[in-house]
């Protein structure tokens, strides 16, 4: 068992829509507080991890892993379009989404699970700056 922001988390050894949710509200909310990444996330979707666009955000981001990791039929959009919007996104910030991403997947789930997260994060990261250098 680990804590995380004052709240005790046993690690997870599935992968569920309850257990993504808090994988992806400690991220933000470490991410929000993060030097680098916070303005990013707070520009697009303010500061209050418990805004609907906040909400919303975190159920969308739940589709899109349980998609990629469990093959469920959950997302459709892209998440290289979804990002067009901020080209100002530097290479330094996704180094630094990847480092918090892959400690938060850590601090949630069992070590094999975890790496699956990680390895996702660096592969999606990847996609995504190659996408950048073709716009």
């Amino acid at each position: 068992m680990i804590c995380t922001k004052g709240r005790r988390i046993e690690l997870q050894q599935s992968i569920t829509r309850e257990n993504l949710r808090v994988l992806m509200t400690s991220f933000y909310e470490k991410a929000l507080e993060d030097q680098e990444l916070g303005p990013y996330f707070r520009d697009e979707l303010g500061d209050d991890i418990a805004s609907k666009e906040w909400i919303d955000h975190i159920e969308l981001l739940a589709d899109f892993w349980l998609a990629k990791l469990l093959g469920e039929d959950t997302y459709y959009g892209s998440f290289i379009g979804a990002h067009v919007k901020m080209p100002h996104i530097k290479k330094e910030s996704f180094i630094q989404w990847v480092d918090l991403f892959s400690e938060t997947a850590d601090e949630v789930y069992v070590p094999d699970i975890a790496i699956r997260f990680k390895k996702k994060g660096i592969q999606f990261s990847k996609e995504f700056l190659n996408s950048k250098k073709k716009v």
